[in-house]
């Protein structure tokens, strides 16, 4: 039987947006990763009980994953861009007159927390998530450049959005 102690983790993660077999790697962040889970519900009412529901059922499930990455590179920014073009070595062009489909770009996203007593079942895995980036640099010697990129999940092909614990199980 698990003991508080064993239940209890602390610490910082590794993110991993596995693009087509190419995994790029968020190990470097600043100010946390934070995982949301919400449901949206929809309370089922009759007449013969008024306002008092008689069942609420589950009509929705978001997750999404934010990452304030520290690592800057152009590979990694143009990864995380959705529709930018990365020409060359030395430059990634965002254009604003492309209208694009987020879930073109959706891929498999896991988290693998880096405390010492964690396993595989300690892992969260998004099956189909699509990144959005939010870059907002202060370029001074107190601050670290850190890319705010936010993972959106979508359904898979199955109809799959999340999975708690070993991602290898079966």
């Amino acid at each position: 039987m698990p003991t508080d102690k064993d239940t209890i983790h602390l610490g910082a993660c590794k993110v991993t947006f596995d693009i087509n077999g190419t995994p790029l790697v968020l190990d470097s962040t600043k100010g946390g990763v934070k995982f949301m889970y919400e449901e949206t519900t929809k309370e089922l009412n009759r007449d013969q009980t008024g306002d008092t529901p008689v069942d609420e059922v589950v009509i929705g499930r978001k997750v999404s994953l934010e990452v304030p990455m520290t690592r800057k590179d152009l590979e990694a920014l143009a990864l995380v861009l959705p529709g930018s073009e990365k020409v060359g070595t030395a430059r990634v062009d965002v254009y604003a007159n492309k209208v694009i489909s987020l879930l073109d770009y959706a891929k498999t996203v896991t988290v693998e927390p880096l405390a010492e007593n964690t396993t595989d079942d300690d892992m969260i895995t998004i099956y189909n998530a699509a990144p959005r980036a939010k870059l907002n640099y202060t370029y001074d010697y107190n601050n670290e450049l850190v890319t705010d990129v936010t993972f959106k999940g979508y359904p898979d092909a199955d109809g799959k959005l999340v999975g708690f614990g070993d991602p290898t199980a079966v």
